[in-house]
């Protein structure tokens, strides 16, 4: 028996609250996309064999390791990663990575858990639950955030509070320059302690959300949604810019933003830490734009991946094969 798990990627595209003084802390906006994305096959083997890992063996070993504790079992697999997200880019490859691996694992042994009983075990959705709910349905993702005590973070990963089909004909030009990688590790758990917490910028950013993001995701104006996402992506910026030098992680990130909105994108941002930047604009229109970035990165001597990406209104597609 083989099981295939492929999953798409998710752009973060920012916190509703930092603050935590309601009660609760974070509070993710994001959206999946059908690439880059992640495939996995697993097999029954005499001996675990990670094949192809493309720097991911510790990602892959590190998830077997917390299936085979919690279950008390020794999964003799062989996992083959076939394709896979660019790690540290912003695109959230690591979640979707183990919650590949693990649903297969869950798979090949009958083990009846559901995503997010899966993402507790893996420790994933510590602070956003955007990739997770991209992995169970896709979508445009607003998730709860976690409970905050004052002191500590408590419960389960967050849940989603609203999730809507991201509107056919809208998409994504998905810049990742070379520009080195996005922080992660102990590196963003200094940056995430070091923040500005502004209340301020948390209502800014709420009212945003409430009164103009989600209500032109449902007429289907994208104008109006991409202004939104123009502005909540500076704010949540704001937030750290002491850690990252910026409302953007480099120099060139703000120049390529500027450029971006110049090409009449109709929304721009930085995903999570970096370095990939979005631009949301109209399929017709999306390719011209890959093209213009790819030249205007060019002439200053900096390599890119620029290319288009349709938005994903599904989750994880799972097959099984003799």
């Amino acid at each position: 028996m083989r099981i295939t798990v492929k999953t798409g990627c998710r752009l973060h595209l920012g916190f509703l609250d930092l603050t935590g003084d309601l009660g609760r802390l974070y509070g993710s906006i994001g959206v999946s996309l059908d690439n880059p994305g992640t495939v996995i096959t697993a097999e029954k083997s005499r001996q675990l064999v990670v094949e192809h890992s493309n720097n991911s063996e510790e990602t892959i070993l590190d998830v077997v390791a917390r299936f085979s504790r919690h279950y008390q079992l020794q999964p003799a697999t062989k996992i083959h990663l076939v394709d896979g997200i660019p790690k540290h880019s912003g695109l959230g490859s690591g979640t979707q990575l183990a919650l590949a691996v693990a649903t297969a694992l869950a798979r090949m042994f009958h083990i009846d858990a559901s995503v997010r009983e899966i993402s507790v075990i893996m420790d994933r959705g510590k602070r956003s639950g955007v990739g997770i709910a991209c992995f169970e349905a896709g979508g445009f993702i607003v998730d709860s955030g976690r409970k905050n005590t004052g002191k500590d973070v408590v419960g389960g990963p967050p849940s989603v509070i609203f999730r809507h089909d991201f509107p056919a004909g809208w998409c994504f030009v998905i810049v990742i320059p070379e520009a080195g990688k996005g922080l992660f590790g102990k590196d963003e758990e200094y940056a995430m302690s070091s923040l500005n917490s502004s209340k301020r910028i948390s209502e800014e950013i709420c009212r945003l959300t409430q009164m103009k993001l989600l209500p032109a995701l449902i007429d289907r104006d994208i104008v109006e949604f991409g202004e939104a996402l123009t502005e909540i992506d500076m704010r949540t910026g704001m937030y750290f810019e002491q850690t990252q030098g910026g409302i953007y992680k480099d120099a060139i990130t703000k120049d390529l933003v500027r450029f971006m909105l110049e090409c009449e994108v109709r929304g721009v941002g930085q995903s999570s830490w970096g370095p990939t930047i979005y631009g949301l604009v109209e399929e017709d229109r999306a390719q011209v734009v890959a093209d213009k970035v790819k030249n205007f990165l060019a002439e200053r001597k900096m390599g890119c991946e620029a290319f288009v990406s349709q938005c994903r209104n599904r989750g994880a597609e799972i097959t099984v094969s003799d």
